[in-house]
């Protein structure tokens, strides 16, 4: 997951930003590093039938891996966003977008577009939302709903120096905030929030007389390195055993 701290910056709108599973590009390295391994012991000690299809197994794992861990991702840019899934990336101007919300994974409504009586919706692969993760959010959000009694007084050397202003050494709200929620509530609230200030700088655009966009209907297009990556090995595995 992309490190919450951007939206923070100056102008956070005018930065790319990238939400993935920080689970998911963990477990892709980790298998990486395996599947290396394997391949180069395999090439020093294996001569034998079984050697070849352990490593055209390697990698077909790798190319599943490869597709549907490490590759999903979303991207938030000045033009809109990407959802990057494992075949298809759709690409879908700020225009183009009603709403972002969060039902098991992160979702992209998309407006309508002309002839059609509803709009897509995009699912994530990248950032789901698990019932356990959703859980656990929830009860940090009541936790730090409740009001908390001081049993005790605070260490000389926890309290403030003299003279500092009101809520020194507390947590800002904007951080409070997203450690109350989920990866996935978290980026859905950072995209609906970048969609939000795109369109009004839009509507404020479009009213100083600028030029409209060309472009405002979502664009989807198949991906054909991890298609290749997946159904290649597959097939050569399959020649391999049957030989």
């Amino acid at each position: 997951m992309v490190s919450q701290h951007a939206s923070s910056r100056n102008d956070p709108d005018s930065e790319r930003e990238v939400f993935r599973s920080a689970g998911s590009t963990i477990l892709s390295w980790a298998w990486f590093i395996v599947a290396v391994i394997v391949l180069v012991d395999l090439a020093v000690q294996g001569r034998d039938h079984d050697a070849l299809v352990t490593a055209v197994l390697v990698l077909v794992i790798t190319g599943v891996v490869y597709a549907c861990a490490w590759r999903p991702k979303i991207v938030a840019d000045t033009s809109g966003i990407t959802v990057i899934n494992p075949v298809r990336d759709h690409q879908v101007p700020w225009a183009a977008i009603t709403t972002v919300d969060v039902v098991n994974a992160v979702r992209v409504h998309c407006a309508p577009v002309a002839g059609a009586e509803r709009g897509k919706v995009l699912y994530s692969w990248a950032v789901q939302s698990s019932p356990r993760s959703a859980r656990k959010a929830a009860l940090r959000r009541e936790v730090s709903s409740q009001p908390r009694g001081r049993l005790t007084p605070r260490p000389r050397s926890m309290q403030p120096p003299g003279g500092a202003p009101r809520g020194y050494g507390e947590i800002p709200e904007p951080a409070r905030d997203a450690l109350q929620r989920s990866s996935a509530e978290f980026t859905a609230g950072r995209l609906a929030e970048r969609m939000q200030h795109a369109q009004h700088a839009a509507r404020a655009a479009s009213q100083a007389a600028a030029p409209p966009s060309a472009q405002v209907a979502p664009a989807a297009q198949w991906a054909w390195l991890p298609i290749a990556a997946m159904t290649v090995p597959v097939l050569v595995l399959l020649l391999v055993a049957l030989a």
